[in-house]
């Protein structure tokens, strides 16, 4: 047979082309084989060269870093220790050198720093003693007036001038009244409303807000005069004068504003806010306004203001007060406002002073005439306390309250007032229960708004 005959022989070429396709298969299987070996093997010594290097450069950057951190933690909590060891020396060398509440935030910085995870990198709580930390000393340092800063901490909280409004509303039983001023308030971002104390035995709440004050105010502005302004409006809409009644003496129905300046400010600037505010709400409300201390061109106080306008005499049988002014007239000039009196509304008295502290005991009696007599020798005006004044309010059965304002709380703070009325109380055959605040602290209050301000700041952080 001819060799190219066998060749084209289908039957003699089919088994031999099966054969060579099926060695052909084989061979393309064991190329691609050895091709994907070879990639996994390379991944693999790629990966465990890679993961080697990444331990050896992750150790070391991990290294810096918490080094750097651990260096920075360090250094402002020595800054704060050594802060706190000149401070407790000073106490102890002069113990009057600092009030009361100073000496309390100083030894809780210390505890502060007792608890604060030094060996224990891991403790979540680090963080939050730290920011505590920071929130404490600032606010020491804000009262104190000074401006001791860690330099390696951002210091804008220290430059901040902070001013202090607190404004007094006779109600405290008609909710929807004070949700509707509250309301008004809330629309002003810049005055935060930092606390509110309510007595419903008073009929009576307080308001404290702050504000930060710009360096030059511009005529006529600021967040602690729009603010007030607001609530004062809302209201004389929401509350009825001539139907309020209550065992705490009133003036109208909101009773009294006073502006305090607190972080950097000076008495100044918070005495021309009231002044302005006092010319708005005089002019376009028509009330009349009543000035006093720094706001009032020769420094009238407050007590000598409501003792011409009457307001420590009850105009009802009993201890309560009821009902506005009982004549249109009034037996003084206003500094603002209209000279004739709106029942429905009142008047104002409207300040500015250095921080005030309210403080209440109550005294386990019905003998009133007892109560004002302790009252009377606590005051300064009856040879007690200095810069102490103080009344006898009758407050709920069986109790009555000496109720006063401290004046120059790092002289004369509650503790003192404390021990002379349950003093007073005794030598009375009555029992003086523990006093109260009807408001934060000086301290508390700026520590509450750099604590807010610092949460705004992380919120809207977080929101970019």
């Amino acid at each position: 047979m001819d060799i190219f005959e066998t060749c084209l022989d289908p039957q003699r070429i089919g088994p031999p082309k099966t054969q060579i396709s099926s060695n052909n298969n084989t061979i393309d299987e064991d190329i691609f084989s050895s091709s994907i070996n070879l990639e996994e093997c390379h991944i693999k010594e790629g990966y465990k060269d890679g993961y080697k290097d990444g331990l050896v450069l992750g150790k070391q950057e991990g290294s810096e870093v918490g080094l750097k951190h651990g260096f920075e933690s360090g250094e402002e909590l020595g800054f704060y220790r050594g802060l706190i060891d000149v401070w407790i020396s000073v106490v102890r060398i002069e113990p009057s050198f600092f009030s009361a509440r100073i000496q309390k935030s100083i030894h809780q910085i210390q505890e502060l720093l007792k608890k604060y995870p030094y060996m224990d990198h891991e403790d979540e709580s680090k963080d939050d003693i730290l920011k505590e930390l920071r929130l404490k000393f600032k606010a020491i340092c804000a009262t104190l007036g000074v401006k001791l800063e860690y330099k390696g901490y951002p210091k804008i909280m220290l430059k901040m001038t902070l001013a202090c409004c607190k404004l007094y509303i006779s109600e405290s039983r008609n909710k929807a009244a004070l949700e509707s001023i509250e309301r008004a308030a809330k629309l002003f971002h810049e005055a935060r409303l930092i606390n509110k104390f309510e007595d419903e035995t008073y009929n009576r709440v307080g308001y404290t807000l702050v504000s930060k004050l710009p360096p030059k105010l511009p005529s006529g502005f600021s967040p602690l005069k729009d603010a007030p302004f607001a609530m004062v409006e809302s209201a004389y809409k929401a509350i009825d004068f001539n139907v309020h009644s209550g065992s705490h003496p009133r003036l109208g129905v909101v009773d009294h504003i006073c502006l305090h300046p607190l972080a950097n400010a000076t008495l100044e600037q918070t005495a021309n806010i009231a002044r302005s505010l006092a010319r708005d709400i005089g002019t376009k409300l028509e009330v009349p306004i009543f000035l006093y201390g720094a706001a009032h061109e020769k420094g009238r106080t407050l007590d000598s203001i409501r003792r011409e306008l009457g307001y420590f005499m009850p105009n009802t049988r009993g201890n309560i007060w009821a009902g506005g002014p009982n004549s249109e007239n009034l037996p003084i000039c206003p500094d603002e406002g209209p000279s004739q009196v709106d029942p429905s509304k009142g008047v104002i008295v409207i300040g500015s002073t250095r921080w005030v502290d309210n403080y209440n005991v109550p005294i386990f009696s019905t003998n009133i005439s007892a109560v004002r007599r302790i009252a009377k020798v606590i005051g300064e005006r009856g040879g007690g306390l200095p810069s102490v004044q103080a009344m006898a309010l009758a407050h709920g059965d069986g109790t009555i309250e000496v109720a006063c304002n401290l004046l120059d709380p790092s002289k004369v703070g509650g503790d003192k007032v404390q021990v002379e009325v349950e003093r007073l109380a005794r030598e009375e055959g009555m029992v003086a229960g523990k006093g109260y605040f009807t408001d934060l602290t000086q301290e508390e209050i700026i520590e509450t708004f750099l604590d807010n301000e610092d949460s705004s700041v992380d919120h809207y952080s977080n929101d970019l």
